[in-house]
């Protein structure tokens, strides 16, 4: 299997504070990997370098061999990302935002059958059709993740999936991630 996400020395300073220091890694196709720590600890902050949001003071992130800064177009078009507050349109429904996002993100996949089997997959087609205002807080992290899969990224990262959901809510997103990781 072949590294699909490489960190090499990463580091990242807010003026005097180090918030990632000399971070090196690789995740290799297939594998789930998990950032574990205390609030602070530089794990959002990582993500959001990885994922092109947010620029690292010095270091290296490849993913599936294009480099973040020199080649963002093509290593973006590789990630899909559920920030830890999803970025939802409330006032759309469900179907609209996820049509919203596949135009966004210039996806070439046939539109109809695509997003049918993420609705499906993550669970949503039973609320495909209401304002996402209306929905709970997990239909809310299905529909942040149903976004973030659509193009069938390589790359999957998902800040805090599981934050402010009940216990059976944790259960069947923790199921649908490992679900995910399958493939």
């Amino acid at each position: 299997m072949e590294n699909i996400i490489e960190i090499h020395h990463l580091e990242k300073s807010f003026g005097d504070l180090k918030a990632v220091c000399d971070l090196s890694f690789r995740v290799k196709e297939g594998e789930l990997f998990a950032f574990l720590g205390v609030n602070g600890a530089g794990k959002s902050t990582t993500m959001n370098i990885i994922t092109g949001f947010l620029s690292a003071t010095s270091g290296t992130v490849s993913i599936d061999g294009y480099d973040i800064l020199n080649d963002p177009i093509k290593a973006k078009s590789r990630i899909g990302f559920l920030p830890e507050i999803p970025p939802l349109y409330v006032d759309m429904t469900v179907r609209e935002y996820l049509d919203f996002v596949y135009d966004l993100k210039k996806t070439t996949l046939p539109r109809k059958p695509h997003l049918d089997e993420i609705v499906k997959l993550v669970k949503i087609d039973a609320v495909q059709n209401r304002l996402i205002r209306n929905l709970s807080k997990g239909y809310r992290q299905r529909v942040g993740i149903a976004q973030a899969l659509i193009g069938n990224p390589d790359v999957l990262i998902l800040d805090e999936p599981t934050v402010g959901l009940d216990p059976q809510q944790i259960i069947e997103i923790r199921t649908l991630i490992s679900k995910l990781g399958k493939n």
